[in-house]
């Protein structure tokens, strides 16, 4: 049943990504709140670029989907929301970014 679940929310994941990373960049655009992207994303392919603003902007979904890399035993973390931002402040804002998502 917990596989089952997990699946359903990768499923979900993957097309509310697929959707964010569609033509519409009104999605992929970074919040004023949030801390500038730094400079290990801006020298990334867009793609990746798009990736960072789109978990800004969804960290919920993102929360939901587990992380299989390993980075939880290394590093702490608990989904996949962990490898792109490593701080929330007030109002979900992101005040530090993580760089395991560039990997």
């Amino acid at each position: 049943m917990k596989k089952l679940s997990s699946l359903m929310v990768l499923c979900l994941a993957i097309v509310l990504i697929a959707a964010a990373c569609s033509s519409n960049k009104a999605n992929t655009k970074l919040d004023k709140k949030h801390a500038p992207l730094p400079d290990y994303v801006l020298n990334a392919p867009e793609k990746v670029q798009e990736t960072y603003k789109m978990v800004s902007n969804y960290p919920e979904v993102v929360a939901g989907v587990p992380c299989y890399c390993g980075c939880y035993v290394s590093d702490g973390h608990k989904s996949n929301l962990d490898c792109f931002i490593d701080h929330f402040g007030e109002d979900n804002a992101v005040e530090e970014w993580d760089s395991m998502g560039i990997a």
